[in-house]
């Protein structure tokens, strides 16, 4: 599989992993590995953040598109 990134410019460079949110090929180049963290409920709606974060592997769109401002719309 060769990166979806890499391939808009006929690059071809192999893929290491795809997009966690949108399952593209990516690139060591183009991929980004974000921190995820892993919760629990407890009791009645009580979430919990454990100890150990799980990790994701995401594209330059997605990362930008989960990291932008929720707040304002």
């Amino acid at each position: 599989m060769c990166c979806y990134e890499c391939s808009q410019t006929d690059a071809g460079t192999e893929a290491i992993g795809i997009c966690h949110h949108c399952s593209v090929g990516l690139c060591a180049k183009h991929g980004s590995i974000m921190i995820d963290p892993v919760t629990t409920t407890f009791l009645v709606g009580r979430t919990v953040e454990l100890p150990k974060k799980a990790r994701v592997l995401l594209c330059g769109t997605c990362k930008a598109a989960l990291q932008q401002d929720r707040t304002s719309t």
